[in-house]
């Protein structure tokens, strides 16, 4: 069984993630507490899927993915 994805295909949804993360306002911008623990959260979540991804790419490489 062939590989699903290939690298690009993992370096592609990280960039568009970080992307998505940039657009994001800074907790510092915002008033409401509510608001800043969203944003915080938010980009929290994305980090950890960020790191998810990047192991998930590496164990891929190594073929351990199958």
């Amino acid at each position: 069984m062939g590989r699903i994805m290939d690298a690009i295909h993992y370096d592609k949804i990280a960039d568009k993630l970080i992307q998505f993360r940039s657009k994001i306002p800074q907790e510092g911008d915002l008033a409401s507490r509510l608001g800043k623990n969203a944003v915080f959260e938010l980009k929290k979540q994305i980090d950890d899927l960020l790191w998810q991804i990047d192991n998930y790419a590496k164990w891929d490489d190594k073929g351990m993915i199958r």
